[in-house]
C-alpha cells in the first residue's frame, strides 16, 4: 500500500475515524492491527519476520535489564544482534556475498560454483530491523528502560507511518508517546494534513516527473546521450531522490501527526549544506544518527586520536553504503563519502581557518559540496559498476550524441524544488513573515496545489526509491 495511492488515502481515513472513536486501552492494539494489515497488503508472508524480531528483542531487552552480570547482559545482547543481523543478512545480502565470492574465486583460477537463491527482499526490512535492534542496544547501554507492554513495543516496531522507509525512530522517542493518554487536536490535524500534502506534492509531481521524463531514460542507456544531457540527468536525480525520500518522510510524519504522534524529522534542507559533514547532519538524519551512535561511537569515535577517528568515519560510511544495498555500487558510494569527509576534515584542520570566512563558508564551499554529492549519485543510481563507468566517462566525453527533449513539466518540477528549498531556508532564518500569512490565504494555496496535482501528476506513481532498501 503506497502512501501516494488512493488505497492509502482510504486506509488512513478509516484508521483516523476508528482510532479517535476507540477507547484509550484499545487504541494501541487497534493501531498495531492496522499496521500489520498495512504491511500485509504488500506481502503477508513477511509479517512473520516482523513477529520474529519483535518477540526476540522484546524478550532480550527484558533479560538485559534484569541481568545481574555484565557477561549475562552481553549474551542476551548477542542473541538480539545475531537474530537481527542474521535476518537482515540472509534476505538482503546472501546472494550478493555468494556472487562476490564466486567472482573472486574465478579471478584466481579456482572454479568455485555456488547456487544463489531466489530470495525476495521484504519491504522495509532494513528500517524495522534497525529500529528493533536499537531497543536492545539502548537498554544494554543504560539509556532506556524496557517497556512492560508487548503491544506498545510491537507497535513501536511496526507503526505504519514509519514502517516501510523510516524515519528510523528510537524507542525513547515513540514509546513514551504510546504509553501516555492522547487527545484529538485540531492543530495536529491541520499540521498533519498540510505536511502530508506537501510530501505528496514532492513525491507525485517533483520526483515522479523528473524520473519519468529525464532520469530513468538517461540512466537506462547513458552511452547514447551527450555529456550535457548526462550532467543534467545527474542533477535531476539528485533532486529526484530528495523529493522522493523527503516526500515519503513528510507523508509518514503527517500521517502520525493526525493520530497524535510526533516522529523525528529526517531532512533539514541538505542541499543548503556548505560542507560534507553538514550535509550528513541534514540528510536522512535518523539513519546518520543511528550509524553515528552505534558504529562510529562503538568503534571509539574520536577518543583515540584524529587518525583513528577518520578511520572510524570511513568504516561507518562504508557500512552505510552496504546498508543501502547489496552491491558494489553502494559500497563504493559509501567509501566515496568517507573519502569526502576525510578530505574535508584534512582541509578544515590545515587550511580552512586561514581562509576568509566569506570565501570559505558561502558560495564556493556550497558549490563544491553539492557537486561532490551530485557525482556520488551516479554510483547510487546506476544498476551496476559497468553502467556507472559508462556514465562517468560520458560526463567527461560522451560518444553519444542524443539529447533529451525536456518538457515544460520538468522545468516546473525543478522550479518548485528550488522554491521549496530556498523558502524553507528563509523561514528557518526568519519564521516571522511565514507565521503571519492569513489562514484563508494558506487554504487557497493548498487548494490550488491539489488542483494542480490533479492535472499535472502522472497516472501511475513510481514506488518510493527507499522501498528497495
Amino acid at each position: 500500500m503506497n502512501f501516494s495511492s488512493t488505497q492509502y488515502l482510504v486506509f488512513i481515513s478509516a484508521v483516523f475515524l476508528i482510532y479517535w472513536h476507540t477507547r484509550r486501552p484499545y487504541q494501541n492494539l487497534f493501531l498495531l492491527l492496522a499496521s500489520y494489515f498495512f504491511y500485509a497488503c504488500w506481502n503477508g508472508r513477511f509479517l512473520s519476520l516482523i513477529f520474529l524480531v519483535t518477540i526476540v528483542d522484546y524478550l532480550c531487552g527484558a533479560r538485559i535489564h534484569r541481568a545481574r552480570s555484565a557477561a549475562s547482559k552481553k549474551r542476551w545482547l548477542a542473541l538480539s544482534l545475531a537474530v537481527n543481523i542474521g535476518t537482515l543478512g540472509f534476505f538482503k545480502y546472501f546472494n550478493f556475498f555468494v556472487e562476490t565470492f564466486v567472482s573472486a574465486a574465478h579471478s584466481i583460477g579456482w572454479p568455485a560454483s555456488f547456487s544463489t537463491l531466489n530470495i525476495l527482499l521484504p519491504i522495509g526490512i532494513s528500517f524495522y530491523v534497525f529500529r528493533s535492534m536499537s531497543y536492545s542496544l539502548d537498554i544494554y547501554r543504560g539509556t532506556l528502560q524496557p517497556t512492560r507492554s508487548f503491544v506498545d513495543y510491537a507497535l513501536f516496531v511496526s507503526f505504519f507511518p514509519h514502517l516501510a522507509a523510516g524515519p528510523i525512530t528510537r524507542a525513547t522517542e515513540l514509546i513514551p508517546q504510546l504509553e501516555r493518554k492522547r487527545a484529538f487536536s485540531g492543530e495536529d490535524l491541520e499540521a498533519g494534513l498540510t505536511r502530508f500534502l506537501w510530501g505528496f506534492f514532492n513525491k507525485t509531481f517533483i520526483a515522479d516527473t523528473l524520473a519519468f521524463y529525464l532520469v530513468d531514460p538517461v540512466f537506462a542507456a547513458p552511452g547514447k546521450y551527450s555529456s550535457a544531457t548526462l550532467w543534467f540527468a545527474m542533477v535531476g536525480y539528485t533532486l529526484q531522490i530528495y523529493a522522493d525520500f523527503s516526500g515519503y518522510s513528510s507523508m509518514g510524519i503527517g500521517s502520525a501527526r493526525i493520530l497524535g504522534f510526533r516522529l523525528p524529522e529526517n531532512f533539514d534542507l541538505p542541499y543548503m549544506a556548505v560542507n560534507i559533514s553538514e550535509f550528513w547532519r541534514r540528510w536522512h538524519m535518523t539513519m546518520s544518527r543511528f550509524f553515528r551512535d552505534y558504529i562510529y561511537f562503538g568503534l571509539g569515535g574520536n577518543r583515540k586520536g584524529k587518525g583513528r577517528a577518520l578511520f572510524n568515519v570511513a568504516v561507518t560510511t562504508v557500512a552505510s553504503g552496504l546498508w543501502h544495498g547489496a552491491g558494489m555500487t553502494f559500497i563504493l558510494w559509501g567509501a566515496l563519502h568517507g573519502l569526502y569527509i576525510v578530505l574535508y576534515h584534512f582541509w578544515s584542520g590545515r587550511w580552512a581557518r586561514r581562509a576568509e570566512p566569506a570565501l570559505y563558508n558561502l558560495l564556493p564551499a556550497w558549490f563544491f559540496t553539492q557537486a561532490a554529492v551530485c557525482l556520488s549519485r551516479v554510483l547510487f543510481r546506476s544498476a551496476d559498476l559497468s553502467t556507472a563507468s559508462v556514465y562517468f566517462k560520458g560526463l567527461v566525453s560522451s560518444s553519444g550524441m542524443e539529447t533529451m527533449e525536456v518538457p515544460p513539466l520538468v522545468w516546473m518540477a525543478i522550479f518548485f524544488f528550488v522554491i521549496d528549498h530556498v523558502a524553507g531556508w528563509m523561514v528557518q532564518r526568519n519564521p516571522g513573515p511565514a507565521e503571519r500569512i492569513p489562514v484563508s490565504l494558506r487554504a487557497m494555496a493548498y487548494a490550488a496545489m491539489i488542483l494542480f496535482l490533479f492535472h499535472a501528476c502522472l497516472e501511475s506513481a513510481n514506488a518510493f526509491i527507499y522501498f528497495k532498501f
